[in-house]
C-alpha cells in the first residue's frame, strides 16, 4: 500500500484510551475554529480504523473445506456470494523493488521478477475457486493494492485483468471504479497507457512527504516533478480521479516542513488527499527499526502538524470528509458525502459500495452479508494452500444479529455522520437506550466535549466530531470492550 495504514489488520494495546474524554464542554463552531491541542491530545490514543466491524484482530481460525466454525456460531460466509447483485474485487500485489522504512503493509522486497509472475498464477487460480461460488454480477469496484501493484510488467497487468474477467463480470466504464495504487518513483508512462486501456480510471500515488531529509530518513526519494509528470499524464489519459497519500509524524518532520509539502501538493491539485498519521511500531514491524526513533516528532508536534495541514488544505478549498480524507469540492466523493451516498470498505471511503467484496492474494480480506474471511498472510502458506485447495482461507468471522446492528450503526456514523434511533430499534427489536445503554455511557464524555449530539430521534456527529469518528465508533464496539486482544491499534493522531 501507499501508506503505513493498518486498515486490513488493525491492532490495539491492552488499554483503550480511544474513548477517553473530559467532563466539560467546549463552545460550538466549525472544526477548524474550536479544535484545541488539549482536545486533540485527549482523543489521540490507539483506536481501530473501522474499515470493518468487527475489526480484523477479532477473526478466528476458519477453513473452507470443512464446516466453518467461528467465535459466535457456524457457517460459511462465502456461501452468501451466490445471492449478491453487485461485487467488489481487491487484489493484493505485495512486491516492491525497495524497502520504505515506514511501511507496515504485507510486502515482499525483491528484484527477482519471477516471484511476482508465479504469484500472479496463484492469484488467478484462487479467482477460479470462486467461479462456482459467486453470482455472475457486475464488478462495481476493482482495486489493486500492495506492495506496489505496478511492480507487475504491462503484460502481467493485462494477464491479471483479463484472467479476472474470465471469472467475474468486468465491464469498465463511467459507472464503475477501477483503481490502482502506484509508486511515482517507478511508474512508467507506458504503464499508464496499459492501465487506461484495461479500464482503470482512478490512480492513487504514495507521496508521503516532499522534504528530501524526511525522504532519506524513510528511504523513499521522490521529487515533486516526478509526481507532476505522472499527474498530468494520468489526467491526459482520462483518469477521472487522482489521489495522493501523505503522512505526518514521520522522522525529521516539523510543522514548517509539512506545510511546504502541503503547499506543493495544493499546487499539483489532486482530486483527493489522504493525510495519515504515522504509526511507529518498531516492535511489530521490522522495517521501522531502521528509523531513528529520536527523529520521531513528539505527540504535541504531531497534533500541531495535523492542525496546520488541515488548515492549509481547507483554506485551499479542499473539503474535510472526516478521519484522514479530503477532496476537492467538485470531486464526486464530496457530492456523495453531501447527499448521503458515501460508503466505506477496506479501501476506505468509496462511491461504489457492493453487496460483497472478494479479496485475492496473500492476507486479502473478503466479506459478505454473513461475515468475513481472510487469506494466509505469508507467501509460503498462501502458495501451499492454493496448490492444495485452490483457496487460502485461514481465519474469519461469522456475523450475528448484534454484529450486524453495530456494523450498520458504525458505518452510518462514519459515512453519514448521523444515525436514526428508530432504525436501530427496528433492527434490534429493543428500545435504543435500553439496547445501547453501556455504549451511551461510554459516549457521554464525547457528548460533553461537543463531538456528537444526542436527541430523542438520533445521534449526529458535529463538525468538530468529524476529526474523532474512530473514537465515536469505538464507543459502540462491543468486542473492543468485552474481548481480549494482544494487538495494538494505531493512534488516532
Amino acid at each position: 500500500m501507499a501508506s503505513n495504514r493498518l486498515d486490513s489488520a488493525p491492532s490495539r494495546s491492552s488499554d483503550t484510551p480511544c474513548i477517553r474524554g473530559s467532563s466539560g464542554s467546549l463552545a460550538s463552531g466549525t472544526a477548524s475554529e474550536d479544535l484545541s491541542p488539549e482536545l486533540l491530545a485527549r482523543y489521540a490514543g490507539p483506536c481501530p480504523r473501522y474499515t470493518s466491524y468487527p475489526t480484523a484482530d477479532r477473526f478466528t481460525p476458519l477453513h473452507a473445506d470443512r464446516e466453518a466454525r467461528v467465535a459466535n456460531g457456524s457457517g460459511k460466509p462465502w456461501e452468501a456470494l451466490r445471492d449478491v447483485s453487485s461485487l467488489s474485487l481487491y487484489v493484493h500485489i505485495p512486491f516492491c523493488r525497495s524497502l520504505c522504512y515506514f511501511c507496515a503493509c504485507n510486502k515482499v522486497i525483491t528484484q527477482q521478477y519471477g516471484l511476482a509472475s508465479s504469484y500472479l498464477e496463484r492469484v488467478l487460480a484462487e479467482a477460479q475457486w470462486y467461479r462456482e461460488r459467486v453470482a455472475r454480477v457486475l464488478v462495481t469496484q476493482l482495486h489493486l493494492g500492495g506492495g506496489t501493484p505496478t511492480y507487475l510488467n504491462d503484460g502481467d497487468l493485462t494477464r491479471l485483468v483479463r484472467g479476472l474477467g474470465e471469472v467475474f463480470d468486468l465491464r469498465p466504464g463511467e459507472d464503475v471504479e477501477y483503481s490502482v495504487e502506484a509508486d511515482p518513483r517507478v511508474l512508467e508512462l507506458e504503464t499508464l497507457d496499459t492501465l487506461q486501456t484495461l479500464g482503470f480510471n482512478r490512480l492513487s500515488m504514495g507521496i508521503q512527504d516532499f522534504n528530501p531529509e524526511v525522504q532519506r530518513a524513510i528511504n523513499r526519494i521522490c521529487t515533486p516533478q516526478q509526481v507532476r509528470t505522472l499527474t498530468d499524464a494520468a489526467r491526459a489519459r482520462g483518469f477521472g480521479s487522482i489521489s495522493y497519500d501523505l503522512i505526518y509524524g514521520l522522522p525529521g518532520q516539523d510543522v514548517q516542513s509539512l506545510e511546504r509539502t502541503i503547499d506543493k501538493v495544493i499546487e499539483l491539485a489532486p482530486d483527493r488527499i489522504a493525510l495519515y498519521h504515522y504509526a511507529h511500531l518498531p516492535h511489530r514491524f521490522k522495517a521501522q527499526r531502521l528509523i531513528d526513533s529520536d527523529l520521531i516528532p513528539s505527540p504535541q508536534a504531531k497534533i500541531d502538524m495535523q492542525l496546520a495541514a488541515t488548515q492549509r488544505l481547507t483554506n485551499a478549498g479542499y473539503r474535510f470528509l472526516g478521519m484522514d480524507h479530503f477532496s476537492r469540492p467538485e470531486d464526486p466523493l464530496a457530492a456523495a458525502a453531501d447527499d448521503g451516498r458515501l460508503a466505506r470498505n477496506f479501501q476506505g471511503y468509496t462511491l461504489m459500495p457492493a453487496d460483497a467484496l472478494i479479496g485475492l492474494g496473500a492476507s486479502a480480506i473478503s466479506y459478505s452479508r454473513d461475515g468475513y474471511w481472510q487469506n494466509h498472510h505469508g507467501q509460503k502458506e498462501y502458495a501451499t494452500a492454493i496448490a492444495e485447495r485452490g483457496e487460502a482461507i485461514c481465519r474469519g468471522w461469522s456475523l450475528d444479529d448484534d454484529d450486524r446492528a453495530r456494523q450498520w450503526l458504525i458505518m452510518e456514523l462514519m459515512c453519514h455522520l448521523r444515525v436514526e434511533k428508530r432504525a436501530l430499534e427496528l433492527r434490534t427489536n429493543t428500545p435504543f437506550r435500553q439496547y445501547f445503554a453501556a455504549d451511551l455511557a461510554r459516549l457521554r464524555p464525547l457528548i460533553a466535549d461537543g463531538l456528537i449530539r444526542e436527541s430523542a430521534q438520533d445521534l449526529v456527529v458535529t463538525e468538530r466530531g468529524r476529526w474523532f469518528l474512530r473514537n465515536i465508533a469505538a464507543a459502540f464496539d462491543r468486542h473492543l470492550h468485552t474481548g481480549e486482544s494482544a494487538a495494538q491499534y494505531s493512534r488516532v493522531l
